[in-house]
């Protein structure tokens, strides 16, 4: 049977080409976006059996696209907290934990992380995630897939390892999308290059580039390649229009100017960037040569509006960056976000044929600002970025069904959830009593203050001049290796290339709706 919604008098921020904004109604059909009108009375009597939602104090929003996140960070985040990002290869725990998560056994475990993860970023907005897969094997990406199809929320997998790499074909045609990382800097190679773009091609997935989030990144590839990193991935034929560069805090203005003339997306993650001191997304360059810029919140955090406040904020602490329009933040955290991840056909605005996909804001609390009747789309945006938070997020809608109703999930026992978690996190952390986690985090605090952040407010032009010689401004300082401390491993991602993916043989192998008319006011306590 046809599914036939209206979503009446809600203010709306559409993110389209004309960035329209205020007061419409969606008539939706069958879980996509049919029709955008100011007038209710054309949908009620074209669609007399729609179920209707009035949403006259809801802001209506397309979902957020959180277009770079790292899983495991939500089981490994106590470890990392408040820790310097070079510190963390010295925790031996860190390891121990992100080890056993890999292992055959802990499939049950990585299943429950999963709907952990995914179903925090449905509460909080977020209806499609650039998932950074962490390495396990192809049967663990499989527990993997599953999980997430248990939650709806859409995905991107970033493909760690050549197992895989291998699998991937046989995901593909289950309508799955992937990209494919190229691994760490320290693990470069042209063998590396050779086989993992070859790879690309012959599966057409993009490439994903994790590039230059701490200086002695960049600092590795200047030594091992005598370039830079971009100038490096453009030789090799890995800098493309679908590339997806991630992170980025530490490039000069001449690479900027070649992500600009190829067209490829950079995913900005400037609030980790700031809790692992790592420094910030080179924004100055960024945003002067126009590059198409999206959100990812990276690590241990799903709250992409904590993001949005961070990037619309960061100006006040670092002199050289232009201020970003509210109206482009909530951009970089929708459309922008989809069309690196090539879903902006699908999702990321609110406009006809699309996925209804969607996130729901309450404006009743009395605390934030009075909309006039006429908000503009600028008013919106400025409403949404400076005054709203993840806690006034109502209901989240997924091909046009709702998920998140009245702040809770809908398809899964939220106490089940929490606890299929916290099962995991006693398994996973063994170390007996609190006291000892805390001396072992007093440890590595102590080893912390020599590379904590400094962060300085206001810098002087001058100094600012002097500090930009590479291309960015350094906020934090960051952690600096000599090059005899340099200790480049290479990983099983560069290892020999399968023979399935060799170029003289085969390929990989391939392997609650509303049932009657109704009309529901949000915030009434009613089942759906």
């Amino acid at each position: 049977m046809e599914s036939l919604k209206i979503i009446a008098n809600a203010f709306v921020l559409t993110c389209d080409r004309d960035n329209r904004g205020g007061r419409y109604n969606l008539f939706i059909r069958d879980g996509r976006i049919a029709e955008i009108s100011d007038s209710l009375d054309l949908f009620t009597s074209l669609h007399p059996y729609a179920t209707i939602v009035d949403a006259k104090n809801k802001l209506i929003i397309p979902g957020f696209v959180n277009a770079h996140f790292h899983p495991d960070s939500i089981l490994l985040r106590d470890r990392t907290e408040g820790v310097h990002f070079s510190l963390w290869e010295q925790d031996i725990r860190f390891h121990e934990c992100s080890r056993k998560l890999l292992e055959a056994s802990s499939y049950d475990d990585l299943r429950s992380l999963y709907l952990a993860v995914y179903f925090s970023h449905l509460k909080s907005g977020t209806t499609c995630v650039g998932d950074f897969c962490p390495r396990v094997s192809e049967q663990g990406l499989g527990h993997v897939l599953r999980a997430i199809d248990g939650t709806n929320v859409k995905s991107v997998i970033t493909l760690t390892n050549w197992d895989q790499i291998a699998q991937a074909k046989e995901f593909d045609a289950a309508g799955r999308r992937f990209v494919i990382s190229l691994g760490k800097e320290e693990d470069y190679t042209v063998y590396s290059f050779e086989n993992l773009t070859r790879a690309s091609k012959k599966l057409n997935i993009p490439l994903l580039a994790h590039l230059a989030e701490q200086r002695t990144d960049a600092d590795i590839i200047r030594k091992n390649f005598q370039k830079r990193c971009l100038a490096v991935l453009h030789d090799y034929a890995a800098l493309r229009p679908s590339t997806i560069l991630v992170h980025l805090n530490h490039v000069a203005e001449q690479e900027v100017e070649m992500i600009a003339e190829t067209g490829a997306p950079v995913v900005v993650c400037a609030r980790s960037a700031a809790s692992k001191q790592t420094g910030y997304p080179s924004l100055r360059h960024l945003l002067s040569h126009n590059v198409r810029l999206c959100i990812g919140t990276d690590w241990a955090s799903v709250d992409m509006m904590r993001d949005m406040h961070f990037l619309s904020e960061l100006p006040l602490l670092v002199g050289g960056i232009r201020p970003i329009p509210a109206r482009e933040l909530v951009r970089m955290a929708t459309i922008n976000g989809a069309s690196a991840l090539g879903l902006s056909a699908e999702i990321g605005s609110i406009e006809r044929g699309k996925k209804a996909d969607l996130t729901f804001f309450n404006l009743e609390d009395m605390r934030l600002p009075m909309l006039s009747p006429h908000a503009s789309a600028d008013e919106l945006a400025e409403l949404l970025v400076h005054h709203l938070s993840v806690g006034d997020i109502s209901d989240v809608m997924i091909d046009g069904e709702f998920y998140v109703s009245n702040r809770q999930i809908m398809t899964m026992s939220e106490e089940d959830i929490i606890e299929g978690f916290r099962a995991i996190r006693e398994r996973f952390y063994t170390v007996p009593g609190k006291k000892r986690v805390r001396t072992e985090r007093v440890q590595l605090a102590e080893q912390d203050q020599a590379t904590k952040a400094k962060i300085i407010p206001f810098v002087s032009e001058t100094r600012r001049m002097e500090e930009e010689a590479e291309g960015f401004v350094e906020g934090f300082s960051v952690v600096k290796e000599s090059d005899e401390s340099i200790d480049v491993q290479k990983s099983s991602l560069n290892s020999p290339k399968p023979s399935s993916l060799s170029p003289d043989e085969n390929e990989p192998p391939s392997k609650g709706d509303f049932s009657e008319k109704s009309k529901r006011v949000f915030g009434e306590d009613e089942e759906l």
